[in-house]
């Protein structure tokens, strides 16, 4: 990128230059013909103004085609560095895409995971409430056959057992 804008500015002081020796010799051309048509036909100074004059409209002619290659160079000097720039530009553009694709598909991982982590810890968290209900029946039936103060432990163990079930599938319930 900075070699094609030094190249610009090469070209652009080259083209200048150009220019400026094109309109020197654009003004020598005019002042010639100027002094040749001020001189009166037939005089010897008149053939010399003659053979100036021709030789300034060759030096013009010359400076001319400098100029115009200089400017045609000078577009092909911008023409390359827009190139450059554009170029750098797209590989920017694509590695920014890269990167962005690359986050996208990290979210998506990310939110399928704890999609089925949720889902995973719901099954788990039913499983454990079934088999507490389960506990808690056995201990039930266990109370009703043995004396009153073990009933009443067992009663309030099984209770017990149940609200945790309970506090664990709303909790669940809660986190989807």
């Amino acid at each position: 990128m900075a070699k094609a804008s030094e190249s610009v500015l090469k070209h652009q002081k080259k083209v200048k230059c150009a220019v400026k020796a094109h309109r020197r010799a654009s003004d020598a051309v005019a002042t010639t013909r100027s002094a040749f048509r001020a001189v009166s036909p037939g005089s010897s100074r008149r053939d010399a103004l003659r053979r100036s004059l021709e030789q300034a409209k060759t030096v013009s002619g010359k400076a001319a085609a400098k100029a115009a290659i200089a400017k045609a160079n000078l577009r092909t000097a911008k023409a390359k560095a827009r190139a450059v720039e554009f170029a750098e530009a797209e590989k920017l553009r694509r590695r920014e895409e890269k990167i962005k694709r690359k986050e996208d598909l990290d979210k998506a991982i990310n939110a399928f995971v704890k999609k089925w982590n949720k889902k995973r810890d719901r099954e788990e968290s039913a499983k454990e409430a079934k088999r507490a209900k389960k506990y808690a029946a056995k201990l039930r039936a266990l109370a009703g056959g043995s004396g009153d103060k073990d009933k009443k432990i067992a009663a309030v163990v099984a209770e017990n057992a149940k609200a945790a079930a309970r506090r664990a599938t709303k909790a669940r319930k809660i986190q989807a």
